[in-house]
């Protein structure tokens, strides 16, 4: 089931990488047409809109009329001019004619507010500031509305910092009047689309780093996986292997207990004692990594005897403890959930360390204590320390690493599996709690009380 979530969950995550992105992209060219669509639609009323009074200030005053007989006449008849002399055809003769405007003051007045309504209503359409200023960059016109007279300096200093702003973004266009003399330029920012485009290929790069991450972590985890797939395989071959012989050991152990020579030679009823134990022994290191890549059987149990038959064993071969004294201080009372054979594994591998750790030493001592703590559900601890050499500071952290180990010779397994029963079956956390060079090194393993107990 993991196996298929962790090839599940990157290739999930892919597809909805994928569909958020291209999403996003539709989104965009869709916003990108109905901006456009829109910029022609306001070009397009505007000029519509600004023909109506554009003509008909064309119109006014583009008129002459005879000063003999009152007759007008379109001004394209006539240079403009204030007053010429022409032949008027209703006289017959050539009069003067006055260049004169038919609206009047008035109408001239109503299409010009008109024609400035127009260009306020287009610069609302906007969607970025604009900014119409003098030569000196000081604001006149913020967005359609003149600036008034009584703003505050603080206000007039805000605006020209917004100024400066939309300048940073793009040019300002210079204004000219009709003699071809700058006036003044207009500043203008820029839309949300158009900002939004800036930050797109940020985006996709993104989304890029983010696949190629999924992918290294795809391959990494394959390749962990393949990994843990043949030391399980290796292991669970091994436990076949040496389950043969061991049944083959079996029957001839019950077979010279029948000899009656066992009860006569209490050396060689002893010697058999100690055959038959190591076999057992044997026996449950065959059964330890048959259950590797299983998920082990738990049962309630007190964790101290689990410890004491580890201790004994250890205790009963003189060749194991060389100038060296195991010590226990067994003070737990609660129960946990266990299962025995692996978690004496991880007992038996950390005191195989500290035995190597006390290999030189002289007076060396094994101290292995168990207690328990009030602490949430209920806990256990189980604490490992010795007075030996200890770790190097700058192989502390890696001391759970697959394949490293400070003695010659050593797999680098021992505590990489002793953590992953712990951890992964038994719930708990195995952690080096402390070591010095010279000193020693105490680990300690904290187990969740079982419910039973803690009800």
């Amino acid at each position: 089931m993991w196996s298929i979530r962790t090839r599940l969950f990157p290739l999930l995550a892919v597809i909805i990488l994928v569909w958020v992105f291209f999403y996003y992209s539709y989104s965009l060219v869709s916003r990108l047409r109905e901006a456009r669509s829109g910029a022609n639609e306001t070009i397009a009323w505007f000029w519509a809109g600004a023909q109506v009074p554009m003509s008909r200030l064309a119109e006014l005053g583009m008129m002459y009329v005879c000063s003999g007989c009152g007759s007008a006449s379109p001004a394209y008849g006539f240079e403009s001019d204030s007053s010429k002399m022409y032949f008027c055809s209703e006289c017959g003769t050539v009069t003067e004619w006055y260049f004169v405007s038919i609206g009047g003051i008035e109408e001239r007045e109503r299409l010009f507010r008109r024609t400035r309504d127009l260009f306020k209503e287009l610069v609302e359409r906007l969607d970025y500031t604009t900014i119409l200023s003098d030569t000196d960059m000081v604001p006149q016109v913020v967005n359609g509305i003149a600036v008034t007279d009584s703003m505050s300096l603080e206000d007039l200093k805000s605006l020209i910092l917004l100024t400066e702003g939309l300048d940073n973004e793009n040019t300002p266009i210079p204004i000219e009047d009709s003699y071809g003399e700058t006036i003044g330029y207009l500043h203008y920012g820029s839309d949300e689309l158009a900002k939004e485009l800036l930050i797109v290929p940020y985006i996709e790069l993104a989304i890029l780093v983010v696949l190629m991450l999924l992918f290294f972590y795809v391959i990494k985890v394959e390749m962990r996986k393949e990994k843990e797939l043949s030391w399980i395989g290796f292991a669970r071959e091994t436990a076949h292997q040496i389950s043969t012989p061991l049944s083959s050991l079996m029957g001839w152990i019950e077979l010279l207990k029948e000899k009656p020579e066992v009860e006569m030679d209490k050396e060689f009823a002893e010697a058999l004692e100690f055959i038959e134990n190591d076999v057992d022994r044997l026996t449950q290191i065959a059964s330890r990594y048959g259950q590797i890549g299983k998920k082990p059987k738990l049962e309630t149990c007190m964790i101290n005897p689990v410890i004491l038959d580890t201790v004994h064993y250890f205790s009963g071969r003189p060749g194991f403890l060389v100038n060296t004294n195991l010590e226990t201080e067994l003070k737990s009372e609660y129960q946990v959930y266990l299962n025995r054979i692996l978690f004496g594994w991880v007992i038996e591998n950390l005191l195989k360390n500290s035995i190597a750790a006390l290999k030189d030493s002289r007076g060396g001592v094994i101290m292995i204590s168990t207690r328990d703590v009030q602490e949430g559900s209920g806990l256990v601890e189980v604490e490992i320390a010795d007075n030996g050499k200890g770790i190097p500071f700058a192989d502390q952290k890696r001391v759970f690493t697959t394949g490293f180990s400070t003695r010659r010779g050593g797999w680098g397994l021992g505590l990489t599996l002793s953590r992953r029963i712990i951890e992964q079956y038994h719930n708990g956390t195995l952690n080096l709690i402390a070591s010095s060079p010279g000193k020693g090194t105490t680990f300690i393993i904290k187990l969740p009380a079982s419910s039973e107990v803690t009800e």
